[in-house]
């Protein structure tokens, strides 16, 4: 079997379409029929390898809530049709059945009680039936959008969950080091005190540091498995599946000149899928009492949309500053391990020290990448919001 597939993609489903690439011999089922895709979509979805790119691709085709959303979708059509006034003589249909179907028992019938209950209790599931289908203002488009939303809101789950498996592996390696640091003062604190410049109670404090950098580690370690296969799992591997999960992209600074929460507030407004919802709902509503609840829904919508924006783009502003902060801790850090290098070349500081001061360079360096992944991530949850996922409540 070629190592190229995605081993673990066995969500088959009713009236999902098989999918193939090329010559590759494991059959793998996606929700698209295969000529949504050119072969040479098909054959990255279906590699062992994970981008970021391909991640909004593979919860589409993938992702197990998507497949059943799809096929619930195609189930409501078949059985309520499309319309909201398909529905509402689905419900009306639903309730004659049921008031067909009542008959009260003779009073004197041994089960008279018991079958007189019952058939209360359908005659209320028939008035409720009814009630729904004078209230009842979705649609099959309805139903599309709320899926199609809950579709891309995985996506950006996803997405978060492969800056966090980058941001783990990063924080992995800064418990190692902190471990490296532990072990260096361990040894520093046993010479001191064997030379009369150090307690017991030091070596014992340094015992403890390195205790609990130990644990850090198996902690750190533990996040990283733990996210992947939430990510693994989310696009369609077997969780413990080994695919190749390649880097997220490096912030892109010049991305934050073309925000403006001002200027995107009417593409957000325009794209919302929540306010899409409710404009259906409004143009299917004919009670007044609806209509206008709908209407001022809607101008909240379109309020919280801007707020929302301006919220996710005050936080791509932090990020950038935590970034050039960060950044700006490397560089002093970097001067100090040269001032040091320079005093160590001299005879002035010990080379424990120097080494100390190493690993605190690579901690900052470390810390600059995860300030750069929080920054990518604020500015995608930003076009997110313009995108149609800016929040309404």
């Amino acid at each position: 079997m070629e190592t190229g597939m995605k081993i673990g993609r066995c969500l088959i489903a009713c009236g999902v379409a098989l999918v193939t690439a090329g010559t590759v011999p494991l059959e793998v089922y996606a929700s698209s029929p295969e000529f949504a895709r050119s072969e040479k979509e098909w054959a990255r979805l279906q590699d062992d390898v994970l981008e970021y790119d391909e991640i909004e691709a593979l919860i589409a085709e993938y992702n197990a809530t998507v497949q059943t959303n799809q096929l619930d979708l195609n189930e409501f059509k078949k059985k309520y049709g499309n319309t909201k006034d398909d529905i509402s003589a689905k419900y009306r249909d639903m309730a004659e059945e049921i008031y067909a179907s009542v008959e009260y028992p003779d009073a004197d019938d041994p089960t008279y009680g018991y079958v007189v209950a019952s058939v209360v209790m359908a005659e209320v599931q028939a008035k409720n039936l009814m009630q729904q289908a004078d209230d009842n203002l979705e649609d099959s488009e309805i139903i599309y959008l709320n899926y199609k939303q809950a579709e891309k809101t995985l996506v950006t789950v996803a997405q978060s969950n492969m800056v966090s498996y980058a941001r783990s592996q990063l924080q992995l390696k800064q418990a190692e080091l902190a471990l490296k640091q532990a072990e260096l003062a361990m040894t520093t604190a046993n010479i001191r005190r064997d030379n009369g410049l150090a307690t017991q109670v030091d070596v014992l404090n340094a015992q403890e540091a390195l205790m609990t950098a130990n644990r850090n580690i198996e902690s750190a370690r533990s996040g990283v498995e733990n996210v992947r296969q939430k990510l693994l799992v989310m696009l369609g591997w077997k969780y413990d599946a080994k695919p190749e999960i390649r880097a997220v992209p490096k912030a892109d600074i010049n991305r934050i000149a073309g925000m403006n929460p001002q200027v995107d507030k009417e593409q957000a407004v325009e794209n919302s899928y929540t306010r899409k919802v409710n404009q259906k709902k409004l143009k299917n509503a004919t009670a007044n009492n609806t209509i206008e609840s709908l209407e001022k829904t809607l101008a909240d919508n379109e309020q919280k949309i801007g707020s929302s924006l301006v919220t996710n783009y005050q936080n791509v502003l932090a990020a950038k500053l935590a970034y050039d902060q960060a950044a700006a801790e490397m560089d002093l850090e970097n001067r100090n391990l040269r001032s040091l290098e320079v005093n160590f070349q001299q005879g002035n500081v010990s080379r424990a020290e120097l080494e100390n001061q190493q690993y605190v360079v690579q901690d900052k360096e470390l810390a600059l990448q995860i300030a750069d992944l929080n920054l990518f991530q604020s500015m995608e949850t930003y076009d997110w919001a313009v995108n149609g996922l800016a929040g309404t409540s």
